[in-house]
């Protein structure tokens, strides 16, 4: 391969360029004689207006000469880098512009002289450049000078008529090669600035890229993939139009009377200051460069498609939901609903979640007559019981190795592989290079059913297999479980999940030998926990799914109207500070005019109201319970008859303020119970209202409910009646029921529990337990780990 570069000077090609005292610009440069000259007192005078021409100028001044630069452009098109113009000026250099040099005058055969003509701008080639053309209304002129360089590019050093030479060569003297960097001699490449003329390293690192390829292609026969490159038609991530313009630092420059004595640097940096104020102006330090290095780290996944465009997709849909005004255009309709507030509107979390509550409302309302019946009266959600479980153990053990970003070991393949080979329960043993992936998800569902799995030990990120998402889960295990465990005949109860990243593949690198260890135990652990999993228990709970509107406000009658025009049964009521005077005019809901509620107790599904006329008293049920802010401040509710009474207060997580659960606006810590006018929310009533009701159509089930198996469990041959998991409970799930010897015994509430733990921690006879981790399994664990004498060895 021919990688020589381009070392020759173009000519001007006009008369008298033969004589001695003219020198090309890469010839001085890169001569002996400059390596070894002291000094050079004399007139010279530069003909070019490009960089190199500036290098050049700049390297005489350094020798003593007096530099004048020629440049055939005006003093404002020169193409040199503005800063080499500028410090070229300051140490000295005289330029004459719009003069193009014509000829060279001599005596005895050395220069003395330049023949020059005035130019003017030309027409603008196809790259918009007005190239100069000589002015014939000037005569010609005579500069004089002691010597002269021509630095005004650089050609090819191969004559075109040169029969000699093994391979082609264009106009300009530069190698012919094709778009792969062959010549056209067999077995013989060019690359670089010996093929293309001067270039920059990029470009020529390119070519001997492109080059090698061909070269190892016609050697091997094996087509190398050739490597991503930026699409064409991609552009880089725009800059914000907002943002305002900072001005760069200026750096320090050593003084142009002191820097022009030598050839030491003459930009001195920026301080620490400066620096930082430099690294603060940057847009896109985020941005993708295009490197493609994340494609390399990704390894065998290939999750990464640098070639992926923008596309348009069109999606139908009843309604459109504005919630970003930015990101759509200005468009109106009566189906069209705004779910962000005016530009005056603070930007509080709890303002905006009511606003898109009130969105959803109203959207629920413009499509009622096609979301079909609504569920009215009364209704019992259960689910079928577990039959993920068969009695025999058909196990699969399925490994992610997480795309081996961490890192894997080969003893760990061994080691499944013997497992396999000596337990006959398991059918399956595989890996897999990402199980939260699409590929992955198939092969474990794929797998089961062919093979007829009835127990799988899932080794990933995932903890467990629960219906549930804690501070823990990532995108990854949320995504796992979902498509793991939705509508694919594959049972929570019949996974045992364990968390091979967090616990095993995290070590590998710092600590191969402690991860191995701990790979087999977690593995032989799993897979025998796998042989006595148990099924989780089934759910079922009667619903009442009538709604009650408890006040007379402008919130609440909003709230009673919005669930009403979508075909829920509403029963509204008035209260002693806001009697209900007038019936609504409306056939899904009933009007308790005359009747004050006087007391509240409950929980989703099975409210009880207490309602009182005349000395008359009644009982109403309701499903759920929508209260205006007059009621919520005076109406006493109680969990169930003989616990504490209390009134509901708002339930809002406060800065630096513990023991507060997560609730949405509108919601209280009673499951089913919502507030028509929740405080401290800065948004219209009108909205507050259809927040409210939205919350409660949502609330009641539109299923079976199914086992999220973290809920808690109450032992009744331990159960005392003591009340304590009660009075801690902040979802009130817990309730009493009369046992076989006449006393009272706790329940939870599957349907409304949520496993915060909170019961369990004050249990004083262990009654409470989770069943899918419970106080044996813990003391199992316990007691296996401090039976181990590693642990005492290590502790030593």
């Amino acid at each position: 391969m021919v990688s020589t570069g381009t070392w020759y000077d173009r000519k001007l090609g006009v008369p008298g360029e033969d004589l001695s005292g003219i020198e090309g610009c890469i010839a001085f440069l890169g001569s002996r004689k400059l390596q070894h000259m002291k000094t050079l007192n004399e007139k010279v005078a530069v003909i070019g207006d490009g960089n190199s021409a500036f290098d050049l100028a700049r390297t005489l001044i350094r020798l003593g000469a007096a530099v004048t630069l020629v440049s055939w452009f005006g003093k404002n098109q020169i193409p040199a880098d503005a800063d080499e113009i500028r410090e070229g000026i300051e140490e000295g250099i005289t330029i004459v512009d719009q003069t193009q040099v014509i000829g060279f005058m001599g005596e005895n055969n050395h220069f003395t002289a330049l023949e020059c003509k005035k130019t003017k701008p030309g027409q603008p080639d196809a790259n918009g450049i007005a190239w100069p053309a000589i002015d014939d209304n000037h005569a010609p002129f005579t500069l004089e000078f002691d010597r002269a360089f021509v630095a005004v590019g650089q050609v090819g050093g191969f004559a075109l008529q040169d029969d000699t030479l093994p391979f082609e060569v264009t106009e300009r003297g530069f190698i012919a090669t094709d778009a792969a960097q062959r010549t056209s001699t067999d077995g013989l490449y060019a690359a670089g600035d010996a093929v293309s003329g001067p270039s920059s390293v990029v470009h020529a690192m390119a070519s001997g890229k492109r080059a090698a390829a061909a070269i190892h292609t016609d050697l091997s026969g094996e087509a190398l993939v050739q490597p991503l490159t930026r699409p064409e038609q991609k552009d880089f991530t725009a800059i914000p139009p907002d943002i305002a313009w900072q001005k760069r630092p200026e750096m320090a420059e050593k003084e142009a009377e002191a820097r022009k004595k030598d050839f030491t640097e003459v930009a001195l940096g920026l301080s620490k200051q400066q620096a930082q104020a430099e690294a603060q102006r940057c847009l896109q330090c985020g941005a993708c460069s295009e490197c493609f290095q994340c494609i390399e780290a990704c390894g065998a996944l290939k999750a990464i498609d640098h070639l992926q465009q923008e596309q348009e997709i069109k999606e139908q849909g009843g309604v459109l939901i504005v919630a970003d005004p930015t990101m759509t255009t200005n468009i109106k309709g009566e189906d069209v609903i705004r779910a962000y507030g005016p530009k005056a509107a603070r930007a509080d979390v709890d303002d905006m979640t009511v606003r898109g509550f009130a969105a959803a409302g109203k959207a629920m309302l413009l499509l009622s007559d096609t979301a079909g019946k609504k569920t009215k009266g009364h209704g019992l959600a259960f689910a079928v019981p577990d039959a993920g479980l068969s009695p025999e153990s058909r196990i699969g053990v399925f490994v992610c190795r997480c795309n081996d970003s961490l890192g894997w070991m080969e003893g760990m393949t061994t080691y499944l592989q013997e497992q396999k080979a000596m337990d006959p329960a398991i059918v399956h043993m595989e890996e897999l290079t990402s199980a939260c992936v699409s590929e992955g998800i198939d092969t474990i569902i794929k797998t089961t059913r062919e093979k007829g799995l009835t127990r799988i030990v899932l080794g990933s990120c995932v903890c467990c297999p629960l219906n549930f998402v804690c501070s823990s889960c990532t995108d990854q295990r949320s995504r796992l479980k979902d498509k793991l465990f939705h509508a694919t005949g594959i049972s929570r109860s019949m996974v045992e999940t364990s968390n091979l990243r967090g616990e095993i593949l995290r070590l590998v690198k710092s600590n191969p030998e402690l991860a191995m260890q701990r790979f087999q135990g977690l593995l032989h652990r799993s897979i025998e926990r796998a042989k006595i999993l148990k099924p989780l228990p089934a759910v079922d709970r009667n619903y009442n799914f009538t709604a009650a509107v408890i006040g007379n406000s402008e919130a609440t009658r909003t709230s009673a109207v919005h669930l009403a025009d979508t075909g829920h049964d509403v029963f509204r009521f008035g209260t002693r500070e806001q009697p209900l005077t007038e019936p609504t005019p409306n056939e899904n809901i009933h009007s308790f005019t005359g009747w004050d509620v006087k007391a509240l107790s409950g929980t989703i599904g099975d409210f009880q109201i207490l309602i009182e006329s005349d000395q008359e008293r009644q009982v109403i049920r309701a499903g759920t319970v929508i209260l205006g802010d007059k009621a919520r401040r005076t109406l006493p509710y109680t969990h169930q008859e003989g616990l504490p009474i209390c009134h509901i207060e708002p339930l809002l997580q406060q800065k630096g303020v513990a023991g507060i659960p997560f609730a949405y606006p509108c919601a209280t810590s009673v499951p089913g119970l919502f507030l028509a006018e929740p405080p401290g929310i800065n948004v219209s009533k009108l909205k507050k209202g259809a927040a409210a009701a939205i919350m409660a159509a949502s609330a009641l089930p539109r299923g079976p409910r199914q086992s999220k198996g973290f809920t808690v469990v109450v032992n009744q041959k331990l159960c005392r009646g003591c009340g304590r998991c009660s009075s801690v409970c902040p979802y009130h799930a817990v309730t009493f029921q009369r046992n076989q010897s006449g006393g009272w015994q706790a329940t939870v509430d599957e349907a409304i529990c949520k496993g915060c733990g909170n019961c369990i921690s004050v249990c004083p006879t262990g009654a409470a337990d989770s069943p899918y981790r419970n106080r044996e399994y813990l003391e199992q664990t316990l007691e296996e780990i401090l039976s181990n004498q590693d642990i005492h060895d290590y502790a030593q």
